[in-house]
């Protein structure tokens, strides 16, 4: 008889404790590119300008591969897709952590490290795949060690003045050898094959439609534009935050406190909002959601004194539970397949690019960040509203469906 821990077989757990270590060392990149951009201006001799295009160019190539990643996926299943990925992720890192200049770091990071987005829908359907009951707060879990390598890495580089990007990548180079691939090859693979085995042996279960919202098609329009939404709300965030309060005049100390707490507020948030994704209507916790991020980005738009820490306090707590939450919906009135994801990934990522080109082009025009976080809080209010709309149309088909049965 199969080993199931809470209602979970047991080889779920370890693959995701596979994919969560996967996750935590990943988090140096992010961390990077958040940190220490004026530092990589100023040893490469290049205007951030360069900086951004090659973060733009990482996510215009991760978008594209979202899509082509989600067809490998349901073609060669994820471990390989995933161990391919994890490679891709080591040479990119390795060409800017022994490479010198400025193309070498375009073509490293901007370029080569892109091409890991072909793995970006494994996790999310390994997890679909693997849990029944616990499906929220497994992928909460998952996003929470992208968020502790931040809140780790933080404070370790701004208290080691010594430590500088390069290190960081060679440090992300050396992890991924050591640690990223036995990982993937043999705590995944062995949950992948569990799981094949465990498919075997059960019979089919017949898939039980679920009432669609007048039609799928508002769901995966809702979805689509809440993910383009929340890549937006990255690219400001990811690529911008620490130019903001830069800009404000916010200190170095305080800058620093505030990522850390964007960083241990988005493990609190994943977990929030993963109990409650598996508990509550999802549609009504998205609509939540983007609420909270609204008053999030109007703190920032006015600039007060403590507007960076509840800024992290508000955004962190939202972080990471918009992209598994639209996917757990669109998983549930539809096939849920690696394609479906890749496409819908594909807007996330698309609106990261746009996200963080507009900052750049926002700053030049302006010299501030104010017209982008102004066009943050309309996009979340826009969003908002669309989970609001189904949220009211579906507990209206409820009603009926309750009164139909009565009768």
């Amino acid at each position: 008889m199969e080993k199931t821990w809470f209602k979970e077989p047991r080889f779920a757990w370890i693959g995701l404790g596979s994919l969560w270590v996967i996750g935590f060392i990943g988090a140096l990149i992010r961390f990077i590119m958040a940190f220490f951009q004026v530092q990589i201006s100023q040893d490469l001799e290049i205007g951030r300008g360069v900086i951004s295009m090659a973060w733009s160019t990482n996510l215009l190539i991760a978008a594209l591969c979202a899509p082509l990643g989600g067809w490998l996926v349901d073609r060669y299943g994820p471990r390989k897709i995933l161990l391919l990925s994890t490679l891709i992720g080591m040479v990119g890192t390795g060409t800017v952590a022994f490479g010198h200049g400025a193309i070498l770091f375009f073509l490293g990071y901007g370029i080569i490290s892109g091409f890991t987005g072909l793995g970006s829908t494994t996790t999310y359907m390994l997890i679909f795949q693997w849990f029944r009951h616990h499906r929220a707060k497994a992928t909460g879990l998952l996003a929470s060690a992208s968020s502790l390598g931040l809140a780790i890495s933080t404070p370790l580089f701004v208290a080691e003045s010594w430590l500088t990007w390069k290190d960081a990548f060679l440090f992300s180079f050396l992890l991924s050898i050591i640690v990223s691939l036995p990982v993937t090859f043999f705590g995944v693979k062995g949950a992948a094959a569990a799981r094949t085995e465990r498919h075997q042996k059960a019979p089919k279960a017949r898939r039980s439609p679920l009432p669609p919202i007048a039609g799928f098609l508002p769901i995966l329009i809702t979805v689509a534009g809440a993910l383009f939404v929340c890549g937006f709300n990255m690219g400001t965030v990811e690529m911008n935050l620490v130019a903001i309060h830069q800009l404000a005049n916010v200190p170095k100390a305080m800058i620093a406190i505030s990522m850390s707490t964007l960083g241990v507020m988005e493990i609190c948030g994943s977990l929030l909002f993963g109990f409650l994704l598996d508990r509550t209507n999802k549609l009504a916790m998205l609509m939540l959601l983007y609420g909270i991020r609204i008053m999030g980005f109007v703190l920032l738009f006015l600039h007060l004194g403590w507007s960076p820490l509840i800024f992290a306090i508000a955004f962190g707590i939202t972080y990471l539970s918009a992209i598994p939450g639209g996917l757990l919906i669109v998983n549930e009135y539809g096939k849920g397949n690696g394609k479906q994801a890749g496409w819908l990934l594909l807007f996330h990522q698309g609106g990261g690019i746009i996200g963080s080109l507009i900052g750049g082009m926002s700053y030049d025009y302006f010299q501030n960040y104010q017209a982008l976080i102004g066009l943050d809080v309309l996009f979340c209010a826009l969003i908002a509203l669309g989970y609001f709309y189904l949220y009211v149309t579906r507990s209206r088909q409820q009603v009926l469906q309750d009164r139909s049965a009565a009768s």
